[in-house]
């Protein structure tokens, strides 16, 4: 299982079906990049960061942690 060219620093937009838990896309800027987690329905990974609105401004300025697919990571960086 490779892991996602994801960075500390980086600002990743997440789609709704692709991460647990919440609503609506997904804007962090990620500040920690945890383990991979093999679940029932696919490998994720753990992020941590800070959410962003879509103007870039922060929504929430407490930490952030989500379960992302690692599938939609990859989509989104252009890994493999």
């Amino acid at each position: 299982m490779t892991r996602p060219e994801v960075v500390v620093g980086q600002v990743v937009h997440i789609p709704e079906p692709d991460y647990r838990y919440g609503t609506g896309e997904l804007i962090l800027r990620v500040s920690i990049v945890g383990p991979i987690e093999q679940l029932a329905d696919g490998a994720w990974l753990e992020l941590t960061g800070i959410e962003l609105r879509q103007d870039g401004s922060i929504r929430r300025p407490q930490p952030r942690q989500a379960l992302v697919r690692l599938s939609a990571l990859r989509r989104a960086t252009g890994t493999r």
